[in-house]
């Protein structure tokens, strides 16, 4: 491949497009690569692929969504991509002829010989590496240009991906935290081949689109999944620990709002569960007890869970659906008891925090905030507080292996990766103790 610069690409093709993860990397492409053309006159296409002919229709009303909520806050950057054509408008003149604009570099297909001529290629399916390299032996079959391959698995191994799908340096790992347009981290993650202009053109792109990267070695999991999937792990072995004294539903609750309050987090483990999914959760924990077989990982919550068919989830609008818990707003209404779902009493930490996680974001000497808090629970004879201790440590156990055993470069990354792709406050690798 010739190609040297991201301007210089013009066919870009997005597999699983139809998926919460491959509509956001549609819609961060057709915005990028829109306004890179646009003002040289230049005509790009960019083909959403995905085997639901409904899904690409709810795509295409997400994007137009998306678009529409992004110029109504951008006006200023929609004035200077149309600034060299005559003013002929209104501001909402603007807003809609740039979402029309946009859509119309957008062609949807359910064909994957539509990808025969991108030279970009975003690969966004289910987490399953027969299907990833089925469909790219698929388009090596085809192919006229010998495409760059970005994929977005939050699991598998790159070099796995690569050799398996037999294209030597051309695939890179490009991981997206959900939502894509939002998250700001991606982690990168290069094979042993990786082609130079590959890891260029994927660093340029990355810049383009404000998102700050994290590089992460080649191992199942990666950094972000290494520390989540350990750490539920370790939450499921707490809940089966707590259990025969407080019940099983109540301990899950228990777990969950400990990790919430107070270790002041967005959202408590197991709601990080039910909204990435049940059936996510298990399916990258498996992969992982299979490759990291010296470890122990505990997925019997998930699977009962699995097995009466409770999954979790997000709905087309980003929203937490029923899983672990019954949702409502956003908010905890009932724990699942195995039948139904049953009230969940809520629970009292007054003594052991009074702050919150959205209370403290973006707060002036968060250290020294956060030391003090984690510095008067350590002291606490409060059992919750003692649970919270012993939670914080295994967490940093936990981020410290990676680094230990090369899973992440440093304890920097591992920090980094949590606090931007989970939005904590702090990393799990910390000085408070």
């Amino acid at each position: 491949m010739s190609g040297k610069t991201l301007s210089e690409f013009k066919n870009i093709c997005v597999l699983g497009a139809s998926g919460k993860m491959g509509r956001g990397i549609v819609f961060l492409m057709a915005q990028y690569f829109f306004k890179l053309n646009f003002k040289k006159g230049i005509k790009f296409e960019l083909v959403a692929v995905d085997i639901s002919e409904e899904g690409l229709k709810n795509m295409l009303s997400y994007i137009e969504v998306q678009l529409s909520k992004f110029s109504e806050k951008n006006f200023s950057q929609i004035i200077e991509i149309y600034s060299e054509e005559p003013v002929k408008g209104s501001k909402e003149y603007y807003f809609k002829k740039y979402t029309e604009d946009v859509l119309k570099c957008i062609k949807t297909s359910t064909s994957i010989e539509s990808a025969k001529e991108a030279r970009l290629i975003f690969e966004a399916v289910a987490e399953s590496i027969d299907l990833k390299t089925e469909l790219m032996h698929k388009i090596e079959a085809i192919t006229t240009v010998n495409p760059f391959y970005f994929t977005n698995t939050s699991s598998i191994p790159i070099n796995r991906i690569e050799q398996n799908a037999n294209v030597k340096g051309r695939v890179i790992g490009f991981h997206f935290y959900n939502p894509p347009p939002v998250q700001k981290l991606l982690e990168v993650i290069k094979t042993n081949n990786c082609l130079k202009e590959l890891e260029l053109i994927a660093q340029e792109l990355a810049k383009c689109l404000n998102k700050t990267v994290v590089n992460a070695p080649d191992f199942t999991g990666f950094i972000g999944n290494g520390v989540f999937i350990r750490e539920v792990s370790y939450a499921i072995g707490l809940v089966e620990m707590l259990a025969p004294e407080k019940g099983l539903t109540s301990a899950v609750f228990l777990v969950n709002e400990i990790t919430k309050k107070l270790l002041l987090r967005p959202m408590g483990i197991f709601e990080v569960v039910d909204y990435v999914g049940i059936n996510v959760c298990k399916s990258i924990m498996d992969i992982m007890a299979n490759d990291f077989k010296n470890e122990h990982f505990n997925n019997a919550l998930l699977k009962r869970l699995l097995e009466q068919n409770i999954i979790g989830g997000q709905d087309n609008n980003g929203k937490i659906k029923n899983g672990i818990f019954k949702y409502e707003s956003g908010e905890i209404l009932g724990v699942f008891n195995g039948l139904n779902y049953s009230n969940s009493n809520q629970l009292n930490f007054d003594e052991s925090v009074n702050l919150t996680w959205r209370e403290l974001r973006g707060a002036k000497k968060m250290d020294s905030i956060l030391f003090n808090h984690f510095n008067d629970l350590s002291k606490s004879s409060d059992v919750a507080a003692k649970i919270a201790v012993e939670y914080l440590k295994a967490c940093c156990v936990i981020g410290k292996d990676l680094v230990a055993n090369g899973i992440a470069f440093n304890n920097k990354d591992v920090n980094s990766v949590m606090k931007l792709g989970f939005h904590h406050l702090y990393g799990p690798i910390i000085p408070f103790f």
